[in-house]
């Protein structure tokens, strides 16, 4: 069978398709996925509590498990506390924003213990939109406690940020240096299909799997990964790539260069993520 591996997928229980995804997934070729856990927002969940969070979490683990359980699908979940939402709560309420994170990263190392299909903490990360700089002082204090986190835990992190330029993965190499965190378990989501400019500073590409992204990740070479960033949100149909995105790509590979398929689908996200994406 033909490996394709989707590393950035989303489901929605509450407001999409929810657990159908992954059986439209698989019918299509997938045939492996990491999908981080949504915004609050998106589960129709208001504040930032501990049960806030501890529904959003179960809702999303028990549905990738559900997945994997369903479907001869390598299924794992990632879990964190998305830019945007910490960008939100910054603005609104500062003082919280640090005992909020605290909250998330226990949660993460509960869940971590309770389920094996927790592989990565993420999203994670700084907001891609404007912001005032004591809330981007408050999110990247967010983000240095997600990393220390991944340390403590050896989960790889899963990055979401403002648009991946060389000044970008400088930064980013400036970061990880400080805070002590092996670029090669950093995933930068939603990366440019020059993917030199990522693993330059030492970090893994994962780039939106459409057809000219992954024409020209293939020219860069072959350390990359691929995602849809299928947002399963009927109010955002065209907002990222389909549900079959990478088993589509997974095929252009294959005319590409066939040893491609291998390394990219299994090979680099099993060196990633530490688990298994061979197919089932």
């Amino acid at each position: 069978m033909q490996a394709a591996t989707d590393v950035h997928l989303h489901f929605n229980p509450v407001r999409g398709d929810g657990y159908r995804v992954f059986e439209r997934f698989h019918r299509a070729g997938g045939t492996g996925f990491v999908s981080p856990v949504l915004t609050l927002k998106s589960y129709r969940i208001r504040g930032f509590d501990r049960r806030s969070f501890e529904r959003a979490f179960r809702l999303h683990l028990e549905g990738v498990r559900f997945g994997r359980l369903e479907y001869p699908l390598r299924g794992y979940a990632s879990l964190g506390w998305h830019p945007a939402e910490v960008a939100r709560l910054a603005e609104r309420e500062p003082d919280r924003v640090m005992e909020v994170a605290e909250t998330v990263c226990d949660l993460i190392e509960r869940y971590h213990a309770e389920y094996d299909e927790v592989v990565a903490i993420g999203e994670v990360g700084h907001p891609h939109f404007p912001v005032r700089e004591e809330v981007r002082r408050a999110c990247h204090r967010v983000f240095l406690r997600f990393l220390e986190l991944a340390k403590d835990l050896d989960l790889p992190v899963i990055y979401h940020g403002p648009r991946a330029s060389k000044k970008h993965y400088m930064r980013l190499k400036e970061w990880l240096e400080g805070a002590g965190f092996d670029p090669e378990r950093f995933v930068r989501h939603r990366a440019s299909p020059d993917v030199g400019l990522a693993r330059g500073v030492g970090v893994w590409p994962s780039v939106p799997a459409s057809r000219r992204g992954v024409r020209e990740a293939a020219e860069s070479g072959d350390e990359f990964l691929l995602e849809s960033d299928y947002l399963d949100d009927p109010t955002r149909p065209n907002a990222a790539l389909p549900v079959r995105a990478v088993p589509k790509a997974a095929r252009l590979l294959r005319l590409v260069d066939e040893d491609l398929v291998g390394r990219v689908m299994v090979e680099n996200p099993e060196r990633v993520f530490g688990v298994e994406f061979e197919p089932l």
